[in-house]
């Protein structure tokens, strides 16, 4: 295995996790034996003052929604995420704890390869001026408050009015994002490095209005023009905005953004775990579990 002196591996930790933060330091100590040089920080932590240009790989020790956290900071730079899971699902995670060691060397090895993913850009308008934007990794919701009213959005497509939509909200989601917030409201699960977006309606009162796929290159407008409603727009569901009456979120796919460490057919493993049942034989009606 050749490796650079120069080379930076930026290890983040789930935060007040204390398994995930000696696992950090054992890979540190492991990573600096072959002559990287390594930070390990805690999630809460600054991480876009941690990278360099020299930063080779960061790793995350977390769940799904650590791993959402430090790949938002990481969009466009070209730095794979490497994830190591302690969470309960995993679904962007390369390696298991017990097995982060054989991984890592498959990587540096070449032997385990990094996909790329779209991301999703977003803009706030109000008034006709962007006075905010970033980018997601799953997905944007713009959904009501407390109250148990429904939203009245319209909806835009590349400057197709599809009209008013009344729901709950509405979820806007990139392919990676699927398999989230948007399968539970009854949206597609597509491939993560499929360039598209999926939006899903929220409990539409309509009951024809259903998830739309369009290419990653749409742009989509969601205008929220109610008075005393509230409604928020939420990014990966750990930032929140409040809406204004007149207010525009204008989403689009920002394509081959993220770069994850695993290998992407790993999407059909937690299909296979978590939508069907074991084994060959078809279940017979009446089955017991």
């Amino acid at each position: 295995m050749r490796t650079f002196f120069h080379k930076h591996v930026l290890i983040v930790c789930k935060t007040s996790h204390k398994r995930a933060a000696l696992l950090g330091n054992e890979v540190a100590n492991w990573l600096q034996s072959l002559d990287y040089r390594v930070t390990v920080i805690s999630a809460m932590e600054d991480i876009a003052s941690r990278i360099t240009s020299n930063t080779l790989l960061t790793v995350v020790l977390g769940g799904d929604g650590t791993i959402l956290g430090v790949t938002r900071c990481l969009i466009g730079r070209r730095i794979p995420v490497f994830g190591i899971n302690f969470g309960r699902v995993g679904y962007l995670t390369a390696s298991q704890p017990e097995a982060w060691r054989e991984s890592l060397t498959s990587f540096f090895n070449k032997q385990l390869p990094t996909y790329t993913c779209m991301a999703l850009h977003w803009s706030l308008k109000r008034g006709g001026d962007v006075i905010t934007s970033g980018y997601a990794v799953n997905d944007v919701v713009v959904s009501r408050g407390s109250l148990s009213r429904l939203l009245t959005l319209d909806v835009c497509i590349d400057d197709n009015d599809l009209g008013c939509l009344r729901s709950d909200g509405i979820i806007v989601s990139s392919s990676v994002g699927t398999s989230g917030y948007n399968v539970s409201a009854g949206g597609p699960i597509l491939p993560p490095t499929m360039e598209m977006l999926a939006i899903t309606p929220i409990c539409a009162f309509q009951r024809m209005a259903t998830s739309m796929v369009f290419p990653g290159s749409t742009i989509c407008k969601i205008t929220f023009s109610q008075v005393s409603m509230d409604c928020y727009m939420t990014v990966d569901g750990q930032e929140g905005q409040m809406l204004e009456s007149g207010d525009d979120v204008i989403l689009t796919g920002e394509p081959a953004a993220m770069h994850f460490v695993g290998r992407p057919n790993g999407f059909f493993d937690h299909l296979r775990s978590q939508c069907f049942t074991s084994g060959s034989a078809p279940c017979e009606m009446g089955e017991q579990a």
